[in-house]
């Protein structure tokens, strides 16, 4: 897919700081944001509200032509919107996540999905955050990322953000949960976890925030080059 719309994607491991960066840096340069797990999560959400079985291919194609991408006034994250309804609300809890990766591993809801991600797509430019934004779902972005850090730090982000939100969990279990979905996102045969061949790779572990954004700012401008 070409366009002349600047594309940034960033794609990484789970709790690499990833979702956090994506959304400081869209509002810093005021573009827009797409979370694509969040359209996995929405469709977890969905089939699971009704009763769906994500085999049933038809009935899970007439869910995702019902969805529609859209920003609110003054934000640049996209919020997700099921026949005119916006859910994006309903799609943090746990329970969601673990629908979520079950859709995920099956080829014809990504495909299906492709045309949506495709239409978040406008002026002034993206920030494209996912598993596999900078292999897949826009090959041709000017810059790529790849997010890393070490499994410990990751679990303790997570736990961190959890305590944060009311949500008490074992760091232990954390651990061993982000483990396990590490070797799945890797491993699957489709779209599995893997950097792009041109992508940048940054390991966030003792990296702070601003040091991060200022890091991607230059790689952009030497991209742009």
């Amino acid at each position: 897919m070409k366009s002349d719309i600047p594309i940034i994607t960033i794609d990484g491991l789970s709790s690499s700081g990833k979702t956090t960066i994506s959304k400081m840096l869209s509002k810093r340069m005021g573009w827009n944001l797409l979370d694509s797990g969040k359209l996995y999560r929405a469709i977890g959400y969905l089939v699971n509200k009704k009763s769906i079985d994500i085999k049933q291919k038809s009935k899970v194609e007439s869910l995702i032509q019902n969805l529609k991408l859209d920003t609110s006034f003054g934000e640049t994250e996209y919020k997700i919107f099921y026949i005119n309804e916006d859910i994006s609300i309903y799609l943090e809890n746990e329970e969601i996540g673990v629908y979520a990766s079950q859709v995920a591993k099956l080829e014809y809801i990504r495909s299906m999905l492709l045309p949506l991600q495709h239409s978040s797509l406008k002026k002034p430019g993206l920030i494209a955050n996912g598993r596999d934004m900078g292999t897949k779902v826009f090959p041709n972005a000017q810059l790529k990322l790849f997010f890393t850090a070490s499994l410990e730090i990751r679990a303790k982000r997570r736990f961190l953000e959890m305590k944060d939100t009311g949500k008490h969990k074992n760091l232990e279990e954390i651990l061993k949960s982000l483990k396990e979905r590490d070797e799945s996102d890797i491993n699957r045969k489709i779209s599995p976890l893997i950097p792009a061949t041109d992508a940048q790779i940054i390991d966030s572990s003792n990296l702070n925030i601003e040091t991060v954004l200022d890091k991607i700012s230059k790689l952009y401008t030497i991209s742009e080059a």
